[in-house]
Order: structure tokens, then C-alpha cells, then sequence
């Protein structure tokens, strides 16, 4: 058995933080499952959703059907059982819908005559049907409130912004939701509108720092430069366990809230993405990505000294000219060795090279191809090299950076190597001819020419059976970027074999089944490799664990691999994943929810080898990089 090592220690911490604010329930008597698979996807050719389920209630009961587009509308039906199960078509039996359109479908079914029940978890079941042709005009856009900064296009702010509308109604669903309920924050009669349930939404559910939104920020608020800031987590998450108290009192501690560098940049990636969606609502997403891309911005580090503090009994790291910072309070001071989260000497992100610098160089990449001429973008140009020099020429001595088999420098391991690849590439995309440093010598290269390098290194033999390490998110990063690189390099003598690599890869990770043992049905989720399975049982508690943003990982890994070596094991999996977390799990409710967010992980309490615990832990990583897989799964 594998040693309690976690896929990542910010996650695993989050992970243990909240195990108490939950509960587990019993199957509910009607399940949506059957709409969900083999797809969450609906075809907009075919102008209808068909929704199906299934029931424990008699003949001739009546279910009641309720469908919440993403615009934040509600229909209604009710459709009555036969032979155990219930069907209905979306739009035609939920009149006045309009046609079909690219669309999220968010779909709730009850027991209508135990609507009432003083226990309506028993007659309830939740899905999210995704409606996406294949054009670039054809995909939905992703609702977004757990990150929104509640501001319009046109400056206009809260119940006055044009998107309102729709924040106000896929909060009150999610609030009044199955899997609200069963985290125990379900709110039945909230409501955004009301002043003191606002207040709760900002305080208890939001990662936008509204605290400072709408200062003066014709100042700067220290190394904080622009109201674009996300926190790790809501404000009431800051506490003892993950902080110190920057303001203490016996009555009252006060908490700083601060956000990753990691955390920032993965939610900066997928605001960049959204940017190319058709858009309802003119909300703020373009002034927002710019906002947080100068926060991003101001964490590089651009002088020679090392801004690592002492760290004792750990040596103290060398950060110098082109590393990031770890993170920054919400006050505008940066996160050091100390503070905040690193106030708990057994919090390591920051060492042995840290977690911030590939995801960081992954937004400025996707950042510059989502603008090229934006109003950042010469800082971008500048950024990249800086970092990319200090990853390739200063990394090896300090050994951040290691060898290939073939020599090749790999930044710090796998994985972080591929985010940094993908922030190579997307910038490649835009500015092939960008000069930096090479990978293999003083002189520069013209930056396309540098991910091939980059990409040859990862590309090495990796283990004899497939892949190159025993954790899934880093494995699923490595096939990402060399399946990306294989796609925007296709004429690179390299490229079959970078394609090569990453099916191989991936391959031999989706041949290794789950035992038994751990969960006694099967699972599309990934675990750590061992020997000839995958074991889900991560964590000192030894229960089965399902970590979501390593699901992220893996459908942004296999949607891109289908589209150089398209095959079902790919597709499959992809739509195995998105079913799941549209609501075809054991919660019969939605984790990819109305906020546009998901939960960290979810468990197996009771050992009976189905996970039967939904926590209140939303998380900026899984509900990044599930709707970054799901945007590339959808892309054309």
C-alpha cells in the first residue's frame, strides 16, 4: 500500500478542514441517472433534451420536473411514472420554453406528492445537461457567481448589474439544491435579493474579495494593484486551522484573507477561456481577467535577491529574478514563510520549488493568446522570459529543475512541468517568434522553438509501463501539454513522437482498474498508480477519496488527446467524468453546480465502498479545472 502522500498538500488540508459539515443520506426514491448516461451532452442539432429517470413510486405518479436554464429562467412539468420509470422532452412538454440553444440545463425532479416532506432529500434528484453544437458560436457559456465580481459591463454593480438577474436565481437554486443540502449549507427560502442573505452569499460562498471592490484603487492597495482578486476561499474560511490572526481579541480573532498564486492564475485561465464564449449578459469578464492579470503580474519577482525567508528547520529556498511570489493577502502584502497559510510549518507548498511558478506562466500564456495586443500583453512578453530563465539556467543548480534522461532540464517534476508547458504554448500561439532563453544553451530562442525543446525533454521514455509517476495530476499535465504541443506543432519532426508519449500514457492509466475492494462499482475518477490498479484511498484516514480537480486534470488530458488519436476510450471517459459530476454519482446531485464551482473531494464514511460524504469545501482548483477539461471537451 501506498504511503498517505498527498496529491497536493493545499488540497489535502482542505480536504481534512471541513469534515464535519455534511451528512450522508439514502438513495433518494427517483433518480436522474438515465439522462446523464452515457451523456450530459445534448446535441443542439437535435432540438430537444430528453430528460428520463426512474422511480420507486407506483403507476400514475406524478414527478414534478423543473429546468433552470443558465440565464437563470425556470420551467415546469410534471410528467407521471410508468413501469418505474418517467420521461419528458425539453422544450416541447415545458411550454413557454423557447427553442433549444446553447445552454447549461439545470434539471430538478421531485416526488410531487412528497414534495412537502418534512425530509424532501428522499424525493429529489438533481442533473446538468450541457446543450453545444459544434461551432465556436454553438458552445454555452459557464455561469460563473462563485467568482463573480457582480459588476456589468457598463460599471453597473449588484441588484443594478445587468447580469443580476441571473447571479440572483443560480444562487437561490444552488442554495435551495440537493447537494446544498447535503453539504449542510442548503437554504431553502434564501434569497440573493434579500440584504442579510447577500450578506451571508459574500461572507460564506463568494471568492471575490468584496471587502475592498470599491475602494479608491486609483491607489494601489500595496503589492495589490487592481479590485480583481480572488481569495482562496470564502472570508469566514480563514480561521486557526489554515491562518494566524492578524488582529487578535479574546472575543474575536481576525483572519486576513489571501489568495495563491496557483489559485489566481487557475481561475485567471479559465475567465480567459470564457472570453471566447457567446455571452448573455454583458457582464465584467474582460475588465475582471484584466484586474486579476495585474494582480498576477505584480507577484513576479524582478531583482536578483531571494525574497525566501528563513524557514527553519527547512533550508531556506533561493528565489531570485523571475520566481512568484507565493500569494497575497487580501490587505495587498505578499504571503511569506509565517503567515497566512504558511503560519503551519507542516505547509510546504512553497518549497522545493513551489507550486506557483507553471501555473502562473500557464494564465500569462493564455492571457496573451486570449489578447494578444491587450493592454498587459507587452508585460507578458517581458514576464515569460524572466521566469523561463529562471526555471532552465537557475533551476538546475538550486534543484528545482532536473534532467531528463537525455539531459533535457524538467521544471521540478511532470507535472508542474506540463502547466509551464501550457503557458508556453498558448504564448507561442500568439508570439511564435518571442526570443527567450533556450533550454540547452546562453543564447536565446525564438519562443516556439523553446516548447519544442521543452516538450522533447517530458517526452523522454517515461516508466516502462506507461507514464512517469504514481499520482494522476501529474501524469494528466504531462499528457496535456505534449498532446497540446503535438497539435499546435504539427509539422515538428517531434510531434508523432510527443503524440506517441502522451497516448502511451494515457493509455496505460485508463487500463488500470480500481479494486473491489475500495469501491464495489466502477469508477471514472484516477488515484494514485499502484502496480497493476489505482488505489482511491488518500489521506491518513484510509477511506475512499474522490479529489475533483485531478478529474479536471484528466478531462482537459483526454479531450485533448481525442482530438489528434480520436477513439471511444477517450471520448468515453471524458463523458464517464462530466456524467458523474453532472449529477450520475451516488448524491444524485450536481457538483459541477449553478455557481460554477466544485467541491474539493467527496468520501466512503462508512467503508461500504460508496462514497456517501458531501462537504461544504468549494475549491478554486477543481472548479477551475473541471471547466477548463470541459471548455476543451467542448471546444471544436
Amino acid at each position: 500500500m501506498l504511503p498517505p502522500t498527498p496529491l497536493r498538500p493545499l488540497a489535502r488540508a482542505l480536504a481534512l478542514a471541513l469534515p464535519a459539515l455534511s451528512w450522508s443520506a439514502p438513495p433518494p426514491s427517483l433518480s436522474l441517472h438515465d439522462s446523464l448516461t452515457p451523456s450530459p451532452i445534448v446535441a443542439l442539432s437535435s432540438g430537444q433534451a430528453l430528460i428520463q429517470g426512474r422511480s420507486t413510486q407506483p403507476d400514475g405518479s406524478p414527478v414534478a420536473l423543473r429546468i433552470t436554464t443558465a440565464s437563470g429562467h425556470a420551467f415546469h412539468t410534471s410528467t407521471p411514472v410508468l413501469a418505474h420509470r418517467f420521461s419528458a422532452s425539453f422544450p416541447r412538454d415545458f411550454p413557454p420554453a423557447p427553442p433549444l440553444q446553447p445552454d447549461l440545463l439545470y434539471v430538478d425532479a421531485s416526488a410531487a406528492p412528497d414534495a412537502a416532506s418534512p425530509d424532501p432529500l428522499n424525493h429529489q434528484a438533481q442533473a446538468l445537461l450541457i446543450v453545444s453544437g459544434p461551432g465556436p458560436a454553438e458552445r454555452p457559456d459557464l455561469p460563473q457567481p462563485f467568482s463573480d465580481d457582480l459588476t456589468d459591463a457598463s460599471g453597473r454593480q449588484d441588484a443594478a448589474a445587468a447580469h443580476w438577474p441571473q447571479i440572483r436565481s443560480l444562487a437561490n437554486l444552488y442554495m435551495a439544491s440537493r447537494a446544498a443540502r447535503l453539504a449542510a449549507v442548503g437554504r431553502p427560502h434564501f434569497d440573493l435579493a434579500t440584504p442579510t442573505d447577500f450578506a451571508w452569499f459574500r461572507q460564506n460562498l463568494s471568492l471575490f474579495d468584496f471587502d475592498h471592490r470599491d475602494r479608491d484603487w486609483s491607489t494601489p492597495l500595496g503589492h495589490r494593484v487592481a479590485p480583481g482578486f480572488w481569495q482562496a476561499a470564502w472570508n469566514t474560511w480563514f480561521n486557526p486551522s489554515n491562518s494566524h490572526p492578524w488582529d487578535p481579541s479574546p472575543a474575536q480573532p481576525h483572519f486576513r484573507p489571501y489568495t495563491f498564486t496557483n489559485d489566481l492564475a487557475d481561475l485567471l485561465i479559465l475567465h480567459q477561456m470564457r472570453r471566447s464564449l457567446p455571452r448573455p449578459f454583458p457582464d465584467h469578464r474582460d475588465a475582471l481577467c484584466h484586474q486579476a492579470l495585474a494582480n498576477l503580474l505584480a507577484l513576479q519577482h524582478q531583482a536578483p535577491d531571494n525574497f525566501a525567508l528563513p524557514d527553519p528547520p527547512s533550508p531556506r529556498e533561493n528565489y531570485t529574478d523571475g520566481a512568484w511570489r507565493y500569494g497575497l493577502f487580501e490587505s495587498g502584502e505578499f504571503l511569506t514563510e509565517g503567515t497566512g497559510w504558511f503560519a503551519n510549518p507542516a505547509h510546504s507548498d512553497h518549497r522545493r520549488g513551489g507550486v506557483f511558478l507553471g501555473r502562473a506562466l500557464w494564465a500569462l500564456g493564455e492571457s496573451l493568446l486570449a489578447e494578444p495586443s491587450g493592454p498587459l500583453a507587452d508585460r507578458i512578453r517581458a514576464a515569460l522570459p524572466r521566469s523561463l530563465h529562471f526555471a532552465f539556467h537557475d533551476g538546475p543548480a538550486r534543484g528545482y529543475t532536473h534532467p531528463s534522461p537525455s539531459g533535457l532540464p524538467i521544471w521540478r517534476d511532470p507535472g508542474e512541468h506540463g502547466y509551464l508547458l501550457l503557458g508556453m504554448i498558448a504564448a507561442a500561439r500568439a508570439a511564435p517568434d518571442l526570443p527567450v532563453p533556450s533550454l540547452q544553451g546562453p543564447s536565446p530562442l525564438p519562443l516556439a522553438q523553446a516548447c519544442a525543446q521543452a516538450l522533447d525533454a517530458l517526452a523522454d521514455p517515461p516508466r516502462p509501463d506507461g507514464g512517469w509517476t504514481q499520482y494522476p495530476d501529474q501524469d494528466a499535465m504531462a499528457i496535456a501539454a505534449l498532446t497540446d504541443g503535438a497539435l499546435a506543432f504539427p509539422l515538428h519532426p517531434s510531434a508523432p513522437r510527443w503524440r506517441a508519449c502522451a497516448q502511451a500514457a494515457a493509455d496505460a492509466w485508463l487500463a488500470l482498474p480500481t479494486p473491489v475492494t475500495e469501491r464495489r462499482q466502477p469508477t471514472p475518477h484516477f488515484g494514485f498508480r499502484q502496480n497493476h490498479h489505482m488505489t482511491h484511498f488518500m489521506g491518513p484516514d484510509h477511506r475512499l477519496r474522490f479529489t475533483f480537480y485531478v478529474s479536471g486534470h484528466w478531462l482537459h488530458a483526454l479531450a485533448k488527446l481525442n482530438k489528434i488519436a480520436p477513439t471511444p476510450r477517450y471520448r468515453d471517459r471524458c463523458l464517464a467524468l462530466l456524467s458523474y459530476l453532472c449529477g450520475a454519482n451516488p448524491f444524485h446531485a450536481r457538483l459541477l453546480n449553478e455557481l460554477g464551482s466544485v467541491p474539493n473531494f467527496v468520501l466512503d464514511t462508512d467503508g461500504d465502498g460508496l462514497e456517501d460524504r458531501l462537504t461544504h469545501d468549494l475549491y478554486p482548483e477543481s472548479s477551475a479545472f473541471v471547466q477548463i477539461g470541459l471548455l476543451h471537451f467542448l471546444s471544436p
